[in-house]
């Protein structure tokens, strides 16, 4: 069935996907139903997922508290265009987890940090933007260089301190652990000495924490290097499975949001009930829960992947493989590996029902849900496969 889909689709969409990620030859499959750490296609195949929708469900697939709260809300009412008690409960919850002043939710982490470089600018009448090369923030005409766009390494924090003492830029934008070009951990110091240069360049720090946020804590990664960003975004993992994601940070910013302030921002689906109530009962769930298993099963996966010569980044919950021998600690290194090898490993994975993203410079993602038995037989055959690819087999 995937491939007579497919077929229909292309007749629909470009390439035949709504997102590009989703597209791999020579045809993706097409899924019908996820439950705890696995997805099983409309032809009736069961694979092990590490995709997990590129990050939202930590909890795994159809947690059952997430999915009894939806279904009571949905029959109370979808979207009403006011507010509602749970983004109350919802916002109070982020804000003591995250040390923000405030925020606004919004839909996707492409609106949430489209909002926050815009209030950068608004707040310090600058018109430029840095941020780091290889960094994502959603699909943006910054992401690539322009004359209003400018580009730095990651961990390359004198690199950093050089342009933002022209003082010309608005905002500097970085995730602080990058993982749209592979996952890519700071370096010791990087984010802690960044921060310092924004605060004495006068540019706005926007911590982009649409991946990294609640996902090796309950609590952003900026707090484990006690920064304080200027603004930051969350999403994914704050929307338990559905669209959902804000931006917000220190009170002189957020109070120039409309109505208070007149940066133009708005949204009809902005809070919807539903997502509100998913985002809010995952994050009760994370509240409670020991990331000490995750942080386990990262540890099988890399020990796993050990065997190997290949390069292996990780954080807790996230990692990535480089078919490399070296380093890799921005995206000049991860766009010099042998990333032309990864398709291979992929195929290979999907033919043995492990699902991992398609492509190299994607995340692959662990949850609560999967089984230390789980990972580590699938990692032992991606250590096995690889080792063959690499030595050319």
């Amino acid at each position: 069935m995937s491939a007579e889909l497919f077929r229909r689709a292309q007749k629909l969409f470009p390439r035949g996907v709504n997102s590009p990620v989703r597209f791999y030859e020579p045809y993706p499959i097409y899924i019908k139903s996820g439950r705890g750490s696995k997805i099983k296609d409309v032809d009736g195949k069961e694979y092990v997922d590490y995709v997990l929708a590129y990050g939202p469900l930590i909890l795994g697939h159809s947690n059952p508290k997430v999915v009894e709260k939806v279904k009571e809300k949905v029959g109370e009412g979808t979207i009403y265009g006011a507010p509602t008690e749970a983004e109350v409960e919802f916002g109070e919850l982020v804000k003591n987890a995250s040390g923000i002043d405030r925020m606004r939710i919004v839909n996707s982490g492409t609106e949430a940090t489209m909002h926050a470089i815009r209030l950068a600018m608004h707040a310090t009448r600058r018109k430029k933007i840095l941020k780091i090369n290889g960094g994502y923030h959603g699909t943006h005409p910054f992401n690539f260089p322009s004359d209003s766009v400018d580009t730095v390494d990651f961990n390359s924090s004198e690199n950093v301190r050089a342009k933002l003492a022209t003082r010309e830029f608005a905002c500097l934008i970085v995730e602080p652990v990058m993982g749209n070009i592979g996952v890519i951990p700071p370096e010791d110091g990087f984010l802690e000495e960044i921060a310092q240069y924004s605060e004495d360049s006068g540019s706005c720090l926007i911590m982009d924490e649409v991946i990294t946020g609640f996902r090796t804590g309950f609590f952003p990664y900026y707090r484990r290097k006690k920064v304080v960003p200027d603004l930051v975004t969350f999403g994914k993992i704050v929307g338990g499975g559905l669209p959902l994601a804000l931006f917000g940070g220190k009170e002189e910013l957020m109070k120039k949001v409309r109505p208070e302030g007149d940066f133009q921002q708005a949204g009809t689906y902005s809070a919807n009930p539903i997502s509100v109530t998913a985002g809010l009962e995952t994050l009760k769930i994370l509240s409670k829960t020991d990331y000490g298993k995750l942080k386990e099963l990262t540890g099988i996966a890399v020990k796993e992947l050990s065997s190997t010569d290949l390069t292996v980044n990780f954080e807790t919950g996230m990692l990535s493989i480089f078919f490399s021998d070296k380093p890799v600690r921005n995206a000049r290194d991860a766009q010099n590996t042998r990333k032309d090898l990864y398709p291979e490993l992929f195929r290979r994975a999907l033919q043995n029902g492990i699902f991992l993203p398609p492509s190299f410079d994607e995340t692959i993602f662990l949850s609560f849900s999967h089984g230390r038995d789980e990972v580590a037989a699938g990692f032992a055959f991606l250590a096995e496969e690889g080792k063959r690819l690499w030595k050319g087999s």
